[in-house]
């Protein structure tokens, strides 16, 4: 039996290139993106929903102040519950908009994204395609959510560059229990 013998050095090195590879593959797997726990589909319809709920004006929407972002943050910890639901709602809701206007969510234009969204959240749509879940309950969950993305501090994922901070022309971000002057 022929055994070659490796150096510390050289194992260390071999170890380090090894998982580097596999962080590397990581990110290319399943239609997984930069977010932990949601798809590349789902982070697409995430962002177009959180621009309908928050509109980019003279400040950024919701998309780009990170609310996708937050959101995939907090159900991969916080929020971990809310997973099912959402990865349910948000199919049922692009496969309710492809049956009515024969194209997904991200595909409509501004002014008939919201007109769905609000009949949405006047309960106009069935459970049939959303897994038994109730389309208004999870527009309501997904409005909270988008909301304290927004409004929330950035170290939870969203309220990028403290954009809603700037809008609402804070002098500095808010730390809640201490006293800042």
């Amino acid at each position: 039996m022929n055994q070659k013998k490796i150096s510390r050095r050289n194992f260390i090195r071999m170890s380090a290139v090894g998982a580097g590879c596999l962080c590397l593959s990581s990110c290319f797997n399943n239609g997984y993106s930069r977010y932990y726990i949601i798809t590349s589909e789902e982070s697409e319809i995430i962002d177009a929903l959180a621009d309908q709920i928050i509109p980019p004006d003279d400040f950024a929407g919701g998309s780009e102040a990170g609310v996708t972002n937050y959101i995939d943050r907090q159900l991969a910890g916080f929020y971990s519950e809310h997973l099912p639901m959402y990865r349910a709602c948000l199919k049922g809701l692009d496969e309710t908009c492809r049956r009515i206007y024969g194209k997904g969510f991200t595909a409509l234009d501004a002014e008939t994204g919201f007109q769905f969204l609000k009949d949405i959240e006047n309960g106009q749509y069935n459970e049939e395609d959303w897994q038994g879940h109730r389309p208004s309950a999870f527009f309501g969950m997904l409005r909270n959510h988008c909301l304290q993305g927004f409004y929330g501090s950035p170290r939870h994922g969203g309220n990028k560059n403290y954009v809603s901070y700037r809008m609402m022309r804070l002098d500095y971000p808010l730390i809640i229990g201490r006293n800042v002057h």
